[in-house]
């Protein structure tokens, strides 16, 4: 019977961190909406037009760093041991998950030239890195929070 309420615990615990995690991200993409469309200025249907052109791009980015890297990484933890040929291999992936980044990018903005202004996707790049400044000062708060409490 033990075993039975440790596994149950177990199992909420994993599903409670899956849905904190969803959540965190859900709340991740509703300040990133709110934060785009106030300091770019969008119209309702430059708004319209950006977001789902977006969120793809956002979408596959994620996927390849989570993907991509967190397989590199994990791959990489021992580079001790690791010979220079597994090196090489690594390598070679390293290259092109950064050449498939880069095609997203070019993509999102051969897109985005069919619906902004050229200003505004400009304007766009100082804002993306804007709010991940400010989104890393927030996690970094909250952490540093964490840490110094008994």
């Amino acid at each position: 019977m033990k075993i039975y309420t440790t596994i149950l615990f177990l199992c909420f615990g994993i599903f409670m961190g899956i849905a904190q995690k969803r959540q965190s991200k859900e709340k991740i993409k509703q300040l990133k909406i709110a934060y785009f469309t106030e300091n770019l200025g969008f119209t309702t249907e430059e708004a319209q037009q950006f977001w789902p052109i977006y969120n793809t791009y956002d979408d596959k980015n994620h996927e390849l760093r989570v993907a991509g890297f967190g397989k590199i990484k994990k791959e990489v933890k021992d580079m001790e041991q690791m010979s220079e040929s597994e090196a090489s291999k690594i390598l070679a992936r390293l290259e092109k998950l950064e050449d498939e980044m880069h095609e997203n990018k070019k993509t999102l903005m051969r897109k985005l030239k069919k619906v902004l202004p050229a200003k505004k996707i400009i304007h766009l790049k100082k804002v993306e890195r804007d709010f991940n400044r400010e989104l890393m000062k927030q996690f970094r708060n909250k952490r540093g929070k964490r840490k110094s409490m008994p």
